[in-house]
């Protein structure tokens, strides 16, 4: 099984829309989760969970998890929404060899419109990894 984290800020925007995107192309032989570097427990942010659904992916049930010491050691693949997520895992000592960074930036206070660039920007670059066999 292939254990793949993806990591945002909150974990309510970005990484909750990765990791049901990638559950949705690839369910079996996959353990997928999501963290955010300052998650709160909040659940996934309504803009979100409305720009997934469009596509036929529920999110809704999403509730905001930490990235832990125990995340990042039994991950695959780390897949970080920026690189300063990065950055901030490889100065926590995070082997960068597990880390790719997607480069989507953060649509947090933004209209819906701004969740759905965000939305398709993830699907195309986790296809991306799929193609390239890093997920």
């Amino acid at each position: 099984m292939k254990k793949v984290v993806f990591v945002c800020t909150g974990n309510t925007c970005r990484s909750p829309m990765a990791e049901g995107y990638l559950k949705f192309k690839k369910p079996t032989g996959y353990e997928i989760v999501s963290r955010g570097l300052a998650a709160d427990g909040s659940p996934a942010a309504t803009h979100s969970v409305n720009a997934m659904l469009e596509k036929g992916i529920d999110i809704s049930s999403h509730i905001s998890k930490q990235m832990g010491y125990g995340d990042a050691e039994t991950a695959d693949v780390i897949v970080c929404m920026s690189s300063s997520h990065a950055d901030l895992l490889e100065a926590l000592g995070v082997d960068k060899l597990k880390i790719h960074i997607l480069g989507i930036s953060d649509p947090f206070g933004c209209g819906i419109d701004r969740y759905r660039e965000c939305r398709d920007e993830i699907f195309s670059a986790v296809d991306e990894l799929i193609e390239d066999n890093i997920l």
